[in-house]
């Protein structure tokens, strides 16, 4: 027996209860809220997402981290200067017209928001993926000859992903975008 079909587009209502996560923030996110912005019912929910809301937001991490960074991991492996890439990734999460801006960064939300240990765990690794990314762009440039600190690229890429959790911590204490953007600008400074 094949089971009952989806009659539903599993990415659309995905895309969906991500933009309920990403401005309720998981525990204020109610299932109504949820069934409300996916345009479906409780039986359709329940029987694709056997885990509930924890399932949903796992998986919700997860396209985040595969299709909205999608974007930026091209542009750091197609630009020969990929730390220019990391720069206008920096400024457009202090942008407050930005999904970022508003909202701050997804996976950081999670790990500071979520009682939840495996979901903190599942955040943290999308963290470490970007981490990875900055660590390769930053190589990449170290052996061009572009970037010339004498920094180790490990702490290069933990300082990046720190100043990535303190510009979403400042901008939600309610610092002025200007004010993120000074903050980031003297950050970026390590990447000469």
């Amino acid at each position: 027996m094949a089971g009952r079909p989806k009659i539903f587009d599993e990415e659309q209502a995905l895309d969906k209860a991500i933009a309920v996560f990403w401005e309720k923030g998981y525990e204020n996110a109610s299932a109504e809220n949820l069934l409300k912005a996916m345009g479906i019912g409780k039986g359709s929910f329940y029987h694709s997402y056997k885990g509930g809301k924890q399932e949903l937001f796992e998986k919700s991490v997860n396209r985040v981290g595969s299709h909205y960074m999608k974007d930026f991991k091209q542009a750091l492996r197609d630009s020969a200067r990929p730390t220019e890439e990391i720069r206008k990734f920096f400024y457009a999460v202090a942008d407050p017209e930005s999904q970022f801006g508003k909202f701050g960064c997804y996976f950081v939300n999670a790990v500071l928001q979520v009682d939840d240990e495996h979901l903190k765990c599942v955040a943290a690794n999308q963290l470490d993926v970007v981490r990875q990314l900055f660590m390769e762009a930053i190589d990449r440039e170290k052996n061009a000859g572009y970037l010339k600190t004498a920094l180790s690229t490990e702490l290069i890429g933990l300082h990046l992903q720190s100043l990535w959790a303190g510009v979403n911590v400042i901008r939600n204490a309610g610092r002025s975008a200007k004010e993120v953007r000074e903050v980031i600008k003297l950050n970026l400074e390590i990447l000469k």
